[in-house]
């Protein structure tokens, strides 16, 4: 096993990276290495790989052991990085987090599992034996009911975080505040990252660490903005910086949200790439929708300017 070259994942906006890919599925390697420079250069606080927007679930196990040694010999332990370990099934997904600490990681996280209705027993076990896989690493639960079809129950969650040492917390993508107050109701022991662009400001208010932001591929200066607004008690500054952030999110409204986040990558000059299938790419028309939608707001088309 490598030795851990990341530092443990605190607090802040964490990046979820998108994937640089090429017309043929495979990763863009020079892009990818653009992107996160990029992210380091900008400040951001770690980076969360192979989520949602990273499409890990449409890569294989061994592009994503890759892509994870990759990123982490290019950030060369300069940001906390999280892997997303998740797999339709717990065999998988146990051997996806003993890639990632076999590669270096110090962080993983896991959607549950996909498809079949499951018991929260099952669901318990299935966290288990993916800590019992690593357990020197910390270990965060994933929600994310819109791309699985299910929410982790509460009870589920907080009895995880209560008897598994290594589960210090986790990344939830829902829209509601009344969601995260209810995880520190549970328990002091949970570490709560919101996945949702929307809420990072109330997020905050309420206790959680921080965000993990796909936008904040795009506009990292943006994100990070608003968690250092907050933290030193500029509330107005950080609500105008919060509903910037809000109509940026609205502009990918009823378009393929990682395509429509790659795009706004390519508008700035970065790489963002291609799709995987079965994902869909955006169509001229589209693109031509979002760019509208970005440049008829000044506020936005001016954290929009081509990276030089």
């Amino acid at each position: 096993m490598n030795e851990q070259v990341a530092p443990p994942l605190t607090e802040g906006i964490i990046t979820a990276l998108v994937t640089p890919l090429d017309r043929a599925g495979e990763v863009d390697t020079p892009a990818l290495d653009a992107l996160v420079d990029f992210q380091v250069e900008r400040g951001v606080h770690g980076l969360f790989v192979l989520g949602t927007s990273g499409e890990g679930l449409l890569l294989s196990t061994t592009q994503r052991g890759k892509l994870v040694e990759h990123v982490l010999a290019r950030v060369a332990g300069k940001l906390p990085v999280a892997v997303h370990c998740g797999a339709a099934d717990t065999t998988t997904a146990a051997s996806l987090v003993s890639v990632a600490a076999s590669a270096g990681a110090r962080t993983v996280a896991a959607i549950p599992p996909l498809f079949f209705n499951y018991t929260e027993t099952g669901i318990y076990e299935h966290y288990r034996q993916l800590s019992d896989a690593a357990p020197e690493l910390d270990h965060y639960l994933y929600d994310n009911p819109d791309r699985v079809g299910y929410s982790l129950g509460l009870d589920v969650t907080r009895r995880l975080i209560a008897e598994v040492p290594c589960i210090r917390g986790i990344k939830d993508t829902g829209d509601s505040l009344g969601r995260i107050t209810t995880y520190f109701a549970l328990t002091d022991k949970i570490q709560v990252f919101t996945g949702n662009n929307v809420i990072i400001l109330g997020a905050l208010v309420m206790g959680a660490a921080g965000a993990v932001s796909t936008m904040a591929n795009v506009v990292p200066d943006l994100f990070t903005a608003i968690y250092a607004a907050y933290g030193k008690g500029e509330l107005g500054e950080a609500r105008d910086l919060q509903l910037t952030a809000a109509r940026l999110q609205s502009t990918l409204v009823g378009l393929p949200y990682v395509a429509a986040a790659k795009y706004l990558l390519t508008l700035r000059g970065l790489p963002g790439g291609h799709t995987r299938s079965p994902l869909p790419e955006l169509s001229s028309e589209q693109q031509s929708t979002l760019e509208q939608r970005v440049h008829r707001d000044p506020a936005l088309a001016r954290w929009l300017t081509p990276v030089s």
